[in-house]
């Protein structure tokens, strides 16, 4: 599967108030349908006071800038008219200040006080978040209440188990509503700190067995239900959690695919590769987790801004992901070559500007609530002007997509590093019907290749053929099946 992530608010306006929504979305369902996208990840759309939509006030209620229940239903049934599938970003480690839970938590309503972390004479209210250094107990009014993602973000406690009752109603509410699944925001954090000793301390055990009796619930319910998890951690905390949900974000090997390209470095690949894909290293291994891969997300840099603006670095590390095993992800506007950098974990926006529609960067259904600073008008990430042009970044995504998508066993192919040198890396990649030797050119100088034993090369980037030899141009990718 080819999986999009959706921020629904720079998306398309259906009524003229500046903010993407779900009939916006309907209406333009064929734009995924023709990038070849399989799968839509909403970032959360739920009723919440934040722009970002990761602190919910109502678990039971959409959004209202983005339309109601019944806009959203028809928008499911319409896309899955389309073959579209859609995912739900459910972030149920925190909720909202102003949601009703936490308000009658506050007048010590049971059992809303038991659903929140309260300081007591053993809490240091002074500690500090690992990341960061931000302060994780708040006060309001005269409590102090635990939220390691800021004052904004009350954490949940899960060691109420009518905590446990309420949150399986809410799945599911939003699979009865048409979603086929759930990206599950910051799963490691469902238990983070310990209550007897009054410190932060993460608890896999706990987060385990918590998610395990989510899903069974969840899979009880829609038992071909898409679990995606989001554990941003090293990959030895990742592998603590392999086997609990389908696919997992692979953070530590975003990081790997952007920093070898951006400094055009090998080794640093290959190490990747065995660090962080060892399952599809290991012929007798079995995936029990799928590798979900990407480039950036909401919380990060924008991919080609990572690159410092090398359109050549940005189409080969497009390339890295689409022809290597896992699950591949990409990021709305990541099609375009949009533009963003990220200052802070803490301010995202810059990251978020609204989608490109018209070449001037205004018109119908565009969307206006935050103002261009990375992506001005005439830029070139518009769709208008690149879906006509077969040489733009939207059509070498779509040219990528498509060979991903003729090649289905690449999802759960194994990989053998077979050489690797300061410019190339070579790889076979293969399932016991299939396969592919694939080259890697890193630097921006050509790499010469035998061509004795290579028919039909696919190339994604530019190559000339000289008496026997192919040689291949820099930041660019050749694949020969074998």
């Amino acid at each position: 599967m080819i999986f999009y992530e959706l921020y629904l608010r720079s998306f398309y306006d259906s009524n003229g108030d500046g903010i993407g929504d779900f009939k916006g979305l309907q209406e333009k369902l064929d734009y995924f349908v023709d990038l070849g996208v399989d799968c839509i990840w909403f970032l959360p759309v739920l009723k919440s006071p934040a722009f970002h939509g990761y602190t919910i006030s109502d678990f039971y209620e959409t959004n209202p800038l983005y339309g109601n229940l019944n806009d959203l239903k028809k928008l499911l049934e319409e896309g899955h008219k389309k073959g579209l599938k859609f995912v739900l970003d459910l972030p149920v480690n925190h909720c909202a200040v102003n949601s009703v839970w936490f308000q009658k938590a506050l007048k010590n309503e049971k059992p809303y006080y038991d659903w929140f972390l309260w300081s007591n004479e053993k809490t240091d209210l002074d500690e500090k978040r690992h990341w960061g250094g931000d302060k994780i107990w708040h006060k309001i009014g005269d409590k102090y209440f635990y939220g390691l993602f800021g004052p904004g973000s009350p954490d949940l406690n899960y060691n109420s188990k009518d905590l446990w009752k309420e949150m399986k109603k809410v799945f599911e509410k939003w699979l009865e509503i048409g979603f086929d699944g759930f990206r599950l925001d910051a799963a490691k954090h469902v238990f983070d700190y310990d209550e007897k000793k009054m410190v932060f301390k993460y608890q896999h055990d706990k987060n385990i067995e918590f998610w395990n009796e989510m899903l069974t619930h969840i899979k009880s319910i829609k038992k071909d239900a898409i679990i995606i998890s989001e554990v941003w951690d090293d990959s030895d905390i990742v592998k603590k959690y392999d086997g609990v949900f389908e696919i997992g974000f692979n953070f530590p090997f975003s990081y790997i695919l952007k920093n070898s390209v951006k400094k055009e470095d090998t080794k640093n690949f290959v190490d990747g590769i065995e660090s962080c894909m060892s399952d599809y290293i290991d012929e007798t291994a079995e995936i029990k987790t799928k590798s979900g891969n990407f480039l950036t997300n909401h919380d990060m840099t924008r991919l080609i801004s990572e690159l410092s603006d090398n359109e050549k670095k940005y189409r080969f590390a497009l390339s890295l992901l689409f022809t290597l095993p896992g699950i591949p992800f990409i990021f709305y506007g990541e099609e375009l070559g949009m533009k963003g950098i990220v200052q802070s974990v803490n301010y995202t926006e810059d990251c978020q500007e609204p989608i490109h529609w018209y070449d001037i960067g205004f018109g119908v259904g565009q969307t206006e609530w935050k103002g261009y600073k990375f992506n001005d008008p005439y830029s070139g990430v518009a769709i208008e002007k690149q879906f006509k042009d077969e040489n733009s970044n939207f059509n070498f995504l779509r040219s990528l997509i498509a060979f991903r998508k003729e090649n289905p066993f690449l999802s759960n192919a194994k990989i053998k590093i077979l050489e690797y040198s300061k410019n190339m890396v070579k790889l076979k990649i293969f399932n016991e019907i299939s396969g592919f030797i694939v080259y890697y050119n890193f630097k921006n100088t050509s790499i010469k290749i035998n061509n004795k034993n290579i028919e039909n090369p696919i190339i994604f980037g530019n190559f000339s053929i000289k008496n026997k030899d192919i040689y291949l141009d820099g930041y660019s990718v050749l694949i020969s099946k074998y």
